[in-house]
């Protein structure tokens, strides 16, 4: 699933006000529809995620042309370099920042443990891992796990076979291991590839059968997992995110999970918000269910997480990243959207889940209570 949809991308333009008129004060009717819970998406949808991929890679390569943060990966997922407005920059340097800083922690709650795993949800064109094997004062001591979507894996595996960059952050044997035709072909059909640090796979988070994916890559349900699910569970139905939200807890006992995604649909911006989603064609199909912060702590509480932190991006910006990287990146372009901004942003949180059997190491993890560390 290429669900890294910009969450700027829609609404750059317009100068909007928050009235916060009130006129929804039922946002607790979680599941308000008539209809039966869904427990699918149309194809129609499907494809119109899965679409979002270039447009997602194009955001992200403009912030990292711009200066913002170091990605000499994201060029080959691009096909036309397009400069976006300093809105979509900063916004997209917010998400990379707070990931990071969020995975630092948990490599370090688990830095004298030899085998750790991150298994990104909806990956698309992503390219975390390249950045983070490229990264030398990170310990190589990772297994890292993508799934989606089987057409999004098949593109990726592409791009990765056109690219000797990408394959020697994957395997430095690639060429004698995997440049054939008979086994580049192979990996297309099946939609799969394996290395010691790098697994890819595809998936259909709707379906928990298709999660028999992660036993085909050799998955330790055993060892310290982080699971990173960006603009992924609000897109398909509520019990298919909730399945998968259970599913992590129950299989790995020592883990994270962050999530990204938008909130707040019960207001003017948030109705805006929501419209211009839909155009696209991809409804967001859980907002309704968790449409606020407690809603969201109430979900992973009650699936098995045993800690939930989530601030919107608003805070997690003005109180979550990096002072010193506030400062450098805000002499990057001149910016002075900051309503627009400010609107935008308290409209997506990060969710960040935790469970383990050490109370000291949940005891050890913050975000909400960070002041810019």
């Amino acid at each position: 699933m290429s669900f890294s949809i910009p969450p700027l991308g829609s609404f750059g333009n317009n100068k909007n006000k928050n009235n916060n008129n009130n006129n929804n004060n039922n946002n607790n009717n979680n599941n308000n529809n008539s209809h039966a819970p869904r427990t699918s998406i149309k194809k129609s949808h499907k494809e119109s995620i899965i679409g979002t991929n270039d447009d997602a890679a194009s955001c992200k390569l403009s912030a990292v042309n711009v200066g913002y943060y170091s990605d000499p990966f994201v060029k080959y997922f691009v096909k036309h370099p397009i400069r976006r407005q300093p809105l979509i920059n900063r916004g997209f340097f917010s998400r990379v920042e707070c990931i990071e800083q969020l995975v630092s922690q948990f490599f370090n709650q688990y830095k004298d443990i030899n085998k750790k795993q991150i298994i990104s949800l909806g990956c698309g064109f992503d390219t975390y891992y390249f950045r983070l094997m490229n990264n030398k004062d990170i310990k190589k001591d990772f297994i890292y796990f993508e799934v989606d979507y089987d057409q999004v894996i098949s593109n990726k595996i592409k791009i990765i076979q056109n690219h000797k960059e990408l394959q020697s952050m994957i395997d430095k044997e690639w060429d004698n291991k995997y440049d054939t035709n008979e086994k580049l072909a192979s990996m297309v059909n099946h939609q799969k590839l394996s290395s010691n640090t790098y697994r890819l796979g595809s998936i259909d988070l709707t379906n928990l059968e298709t999660f028999k994916i992660f036993d085909d890559l050799e998955i330790d349900y055993n060892v310290p997992t982080l699971f990173l699910s960006e603009c992924v569970l609000v897109y398909i139905p509520t019990k298919c995110g909730n399945d998968v939200i259970q599913w992590a807890s129950d299989k790995f006992s020592e883990s994270c999970f962050i999530t990204y995604e938008q909130i707040k649909p019960n207001d003017e911006f948030g109705r805006m918000m929501i419209k211009n989603i839909e155009m696209k064609g991809c409804p967001l199909l859980s907002i309704e269910s968790f449409p606020e912060i407690e809603d969201q702590r109430k979900r992973y509480n009650g699936l098995g997480w045993n800690k939930t932190e989530i601030l919107d991006m608003k805070h997690v910006y003005s109180d979550f990243i990096n002072k010193n990287r506030l400062k450098e990146t805000e002499k990057l372009e001149i910016f002075d959207e900051f309503e627009e901004w400010d609107l935008i942003q308290g409209h997506y949180v990060y969710v960040f889940a935790t469970k383990s059997n050490s109370p000291s190491i949940l005891d050890s993890y913050y975000f909400e209570n960070s002041k810019n560390k």
